[in-house]
């Protein structure tokens, strides 16, 4: 489709005189001889020629300047055959809006995504996250982004990826930019839940759907709220679990689980030496999980620390 160019040359002087005139009362209410033998109105007059003719000229940019412009973008042996074929002045301009150099962190996720087998990319500014020095890793480096590739839900990307997208961003990166390209880190969070299902709701749907929600809210691909993959370095909050739970239409109740002893279970699980990630509130009861800057999570989810409670 042929794009129309527009008209930029569509006031004439009588135009402008009368919009001049009419901002008169507004702006200066003491000035009020609006007669032609006025001196206001005279400059208002010329004021309002001058500009009709730059409108004329900027809506006729002569052969020379167009050529002048398409040379500075593809080059100086740039060659135009005619005004009448502009398919080569489109296809400059079209090549615009390619992105070919990496400056925001959209620049360096859309160039990772380029490169077949990434299935998600994330840019973190400011941060080396390829240093096996955990306070770098947790520390602002000026002049360093990372970009965490994922290739999949569950498999890690291969050696070989990696090192196809940094060869990828190399060349579009800024000269005093320093690209790090790895794999996420996953966390291994189990959960411990009751659910109360609705009345004739089936045990075993009930335990399967609740086990698919939990799954989907952490897909490193399509998870969390907004479907494009769980945030990198969020934290996990039981509030949210609870949420997500609660919403499912065979679930009438989600609550902690307890022990032989009657005492209350974490709802969340870790792992040894992670334990210390857990946060908890002035009751002693877990509020969130700590993520680390570029990590996932991974739900270890273990049917039988899913209890399916009988209605009451």
């Amino acid at each position: 489709m042929r794009l129309r160019l527009p008209d930029l040359d569509d006031l004439r002087w009588e135009d402008l005189v009368e919009e001049g005139r009419s901002l008169i009362p507004a702006t200066a209410p003491e000035w009020t001889n609006h007669n032609v033998s006025d001196p206001g109105i005279t400059l208002i007059e010329l004021l309002a020629y001058i500009s009709e003719r730059l409108m004329y000229q900027l809506n006729r940019v002569p052969d020379e300047h167009t050529l002048r412009f398409l040379k500075l973008v593809q080059g100086q042996d740039f060659k135009w055959k005619s005004r009448q074929h502009l398919q080569e002045a489109r296809a400059v301009v079209s090549a615009l809006h390619q992105i070919t150099r990496a400056v925001t962190n959209e620049d360096f996720e859309h160039l990772a995504r380029q490169v077949p087998g990434v299935s998600r990319a994330v840019c973190i500014a400011r941060r080396n996250l390829e240093s096996n020095d955990a306070a770098i890793r947790e520390s602002e480096a000026s002049g360093h982004v990372t970009v965490v590739v994922i290739q999949g839900r569950s498999a890690l990307p291969s050696r070989e990826l990696l090192y196809q997208v940094k060869q990828a961003l190399e060349p579009a990166r800024l000269l005093t930019t320093r690209v790090h390209v790895i794999a996420p880190h996953y966390l291994r969070v189990g959960f411990r839940l009751t659910i109360v299902p609705k009345p004739g709701a089936a045990e075993d749907a009930v335990k399967k759907n609740v086990i698919m929600r939990i799954r989907n809210f952490f897909d490193p691909l399509t998870g969390w709220i907004a479907g494009k993959g769980w945030p990198l370095g969020r934290a996990i909050h039981v509030s949210e679990l609870y949420q997500v739970l609660g919403d499912l239409n065979d679930v009438e109740l989600v609550t902690a689980s307890k022990d032989i002893n009657g005492e209350r279970m974490n709802e969340l699980v870790l792992e040894p030496p992670e334990t210390d990630r857990l946060r908890r509130n002035e009751y002693g009861d877990v509020e969130s999980v700590e993520l680390r800057t570029g990590e996932l999570v991974d739900a270890s989810i273990d049917p039988g620390d899913l209890v399916i409670a009988a209605h009451a």
